[in-house]
């Protein structure tokens, strides 16, 4: 009984590891994560610890190196993305109008995905690994574009 639920409780701590693994935390980040989901210290020679048997599980489930890299930088953009368009959208409510930058930030998300996933192609249909994404961005916040 006590080995299942010392088992369940790894299994867990591995859960929680893998998150922040994927989300790119550091490791002082991935500690207290740890600790707010479980209620367990970790200290970094156990946290490595467990990152190694979450890597090596990947590894043994047939999920090769380069795959699970470009799925861990996809899932860094995804968060990066979620985040900057919240903030877009935060900026929009801002008395000064929406922030660009933050719309500048999401097209290097998109251009760092479309190189990841190698759909970056030259004007002349060739493969080059560089992405030119244009926005256009039609409505002027800030301004209600009456005429007088």
């Amino acid at each position: 009984m006590l080995n299942e639920e010392e088992n369940q409780r790894k299994e867990k701590l591995k859960e929680v590891v893998a998150e922040c693994f994927i989300k790119g935390y550091n490791k002082a980040r991935t500690i207290e994560r740890v600790l707010n989901v479980t209620g367990e210290k970790l200290y970094y020679r156990k946290l490595n610890g467990l990152l190694d048997e979450v890597l090596s599980t990947w590894s043994a489930k047939g999920i090769k190196d380069k795959v699970l890299m470009r799925a861990v930088e996809l899932k860094k953009i995804d968060v990066r993305e979620s985040e900057l368009w919240q903030a877009w959208e935060d900026s929009k409510m801002m008395d000064d109008g929406a922030d660009a930058r933050y719309l500048a930030e999401l097209r290097r998300c998109s251009e760092q995905r479309s190189r990841l996933l190698g759909l970056a192609v030259g004007k002349d249909g060739s493969k080059t690994g560089k992405v030119s994404v244009v926005w256009n961005e039609k409505k002027s916040y800030g301004t209600d574009n009456k005429t007088d």
